[in-house]
């Protein structure tokens, strides 16, 4: 029988081999894509099929509150309610921003780029909008079904109260930049967060910044959330107790506004820094809220500098209250005594120079504790030709001028006491009698901070004890338990003869009772002090503003027992007696007012006599 599909059989076989070869072979590539997926990239895909899931997102802890000496709040925190966006959950960048932006009034391109920008960290939350308003936050709500990625977070800000007083002291907040993100200093801190920039707030850092907490949750495929897993609670951060006194503060504020310069004020006994003012100042909230790059340029650009922290930043000449070093020196080495007597026409010849009084006329016949009352110039040029340059280069660095006082806060100013050595081997110039004559009424080369003045002025109150600035007593827990404490620390006792730091005292007290600083007297109180009215240049018309004398006032309180030693120095304001010492007096008058159990009530002005 013919049987033709007999002859097919080995064609039909050939390809059922095949077929099952490309089957197994089709099989054996699925299980190794399966074996790769599974076993070797099994953890990868785990962790992003759980990131589609679940995810960590950080708990910003509030910083510590920073309170003045009784208590009261300086700085604080508020809620600010930010607005973010997961680069992994947006499907569309474009789409998402142009819905986004225009309720943010951001640039969609300008949002799409940040969110490119956001997919190097796919999973990193990337802020987009800051402190929105509640119409913006319930725009978010209404619309959030087409918002993947995007979501509302809240987050403490910082709070400086009364516009940022003691800003330079008290410093301010921003996110870490990308410069800090680099350094060891900084390794554990992530993008986006806050850290002290300045002052007290980046110099205890540490302790105020807190442990951020944690929340684990559930989102959708389009990153919204589903539920609340778990959450660790941030722990906030400690308080700081400073040494400030938030009235004598505001007072010195009020006083002071307008103004250029600093005001510092201490207690004598034990080196506690009262008051800081640097004026013109800033307001700290600024950076709290992500300062815009014009904002910044603006502040960095203002000539009046208001970032310089100038009372120890700024050097000025001293004037009139550097004649108290010369004062000292003269009665340290014997040159002059209270009796020594110099006769005042209202000049002074040397050679060929004629150096003037600030009093036209002269003060006739002055011995030194009226010559110090009267700020008598021509009786300290004198002076200081007797002495010498060298015994009042060294009483001016036992008082610590010169020198940085070695307070905590960063780049201090060192000042400067000029001698012959240091003008040689700096200007290549011999010393001349005309330089001893000039320092004796503090003017030519000399520099000194407002800080380091202070702290003369304080250990001159004492009775000769040079104290170390400082700023914080204490650090706090939020129930009051004393995490760390701090006290005073004595540089030195200054080498000074304790007869010629009670002259100066006593010179002091007659500045204000009968002399130039009369205008800082304040009833029921003692006031001892010291004007000082320092030359800037030559005045030009047209420019007298900025080339007007800088105008100085020294003082401490109560004569008997100090318990404050202020400076006050204003930059172009002119008579020391006029711009200087009633802001002094200002303060003064809030230390010890009926309030804290005394009488102050301001005398007349007092101008007759003006330095």
């Amino acid at each position: 029988m013919n049987r033709p599909w007999l002859s097919l059989t080995p064609l039909i076989q050939r390809k059922i081999r095949r077929t099952a070869l490309l089957v197994t072979a089709v099989f054996i590539m699925l299980f190794m894509r399966l074996w790769y997926l599974q076993v070797l990239e099994g953890r990868h895909y785990a962790t992003l099929s759980t990131n589609n899931r679940l995810r960590l997102r950080s708990v910003e802890a509030p910083r510590g509150f920073i309170l003045d000496r009784s208590g009261a709040v300086l700085v604080e925190n508020r809620p600010s309610f930010d607005v973010y966006v997961i680069p992994a959950d947006v499907p569309d960048p474009d789409e998402t921003a142009r819905a986004i932006g225009a309720i943010l009034a951001q640039a969609p391109g300008e949002v799409a780029g940040k969110i490119r920008a956001g997919q190097a960290h796919p999973y990193q939350p990337l802020l987009l909008a800051r402190e929105v308003n509640e119409r913006t936050m319930v725009a978010i709500e209404e619309r959030k079904m087409n918002l993947p990625g995007i979501s509302l977070k809240v987050h403490p800000i910082r709070s400086y109260l009364d516009h940022g007083i003691a800003a330079h002291l008290l410093g301010y907040v921003s996110e870490v930049n990308r410069e800090q993100l680099h350094q060891e200093e900084y390794r554990d801190f992530q993008p986006g967060e806050t850290v002290g920039q300045a002052g007290v707030e980046r110099l205890f850092d540490a302790f105020v910044r807190g442990i951020n907490g944690r929340e684990e949750i559930e989102v959708d495929a389009q990153g919204r959330l589903v539920r609340l897993l778990d959450r660790l609670e941030p722990q906030s951060g400690f308080n700081l107790v400073l040494t400030l006194d938030k009235k004598l503060q505001v007072a010195a504020e009020k006083a002071f506004a307008g103004k250029r310069g600093a005001v510092v004020a201490m207690n004598p006994q034990t080196g506690e820094i009262l008051v800081w003012v640097s004026g013109p100042s800033y307001d700290p909230n600024l950076f709290a809220q992500r300062l815009s790059r014009g904002a910044w340029e603006e502040l960095v650009a203002n000539p009046t500098h208001p970032f310089q922290n100038r009372p120890l930043q700024a050097q000025y000449p001293p004037g009139s209250i550097f004649k108290l070093v010369v004062m000292a020196a003269g009665l340290e080495t014997g040159a002059i005594t209270p009796e020594t007597v110099f006769h005042c026409p209202g000049h002074f010849t040397l050679g060929r120079s004629t150096f003037k009084d600030w009093k036209e006329g002269g003060h006739g016949r002055q011995d030194l504790m009226q010559a110090i009352a009267h700020s008598c110039n021509v009786y300290f040029y004198q002076a200081a030709l007797k002495t010498g340059i060298d015994p009042i280069a060294w009483v001016a660095r036992e008082f610590g001028l010169g020198q940085k006082t070695g307070i905590e806060l960063r780049d201090e100013a060192t000042g400067l006491i000029p001698a012959p050595a240091w003008k040689r081997d700096t200007v290549g110039e011999p010393w001349y009698p005309g330089d001893t004559v000039l320092s004796g009424i503090g003017q030519g080369r000399i520099l000194v901070t407002p800080l380091q003045m202070v702290t003369m002025v304080a250990a001159i109150a004492n009775g000769g004890t040079l104290y170390r600035p400082w700023m914080v007593k204490r650090v706090e827990s939020w129930g009051g338990e004393v995490v760390a404490a701090y006290g005073p620390e004595v540089v030195r006792k200054v080498n000074v003869n304790p007869r010629v730091l009670e002259l100066l005292r006593q010179g002091m007290l007659r500045v204000v009772e009968e002399g130039t600083g009369r205008s800082a007297r304040i009833s029921g109180v003692q006031v001892a002090g010291k004007t000082g009215t320092a030359q800037v240049v030559k005045r030009q018309v047209g420019n007298a503003g900025m080339t007007k004398d800088h105008a100085w006032f020294v003082a401490f309180a109560p004569y008997t027992d100090p318990e404050i030693a202020i400076v006050v120095i204003a930059e172009n304001a002119g008579f020391g007696s006029v711009a200087a010492a009633p802001v002094a007096r200002a303060v003064l008058e809030a230390a010890y007012s009926p309030a804290r159990g005394k009488t102050a009530v301001a005398q007349g002005p007092g101008l007759g006599a003006q330095e």
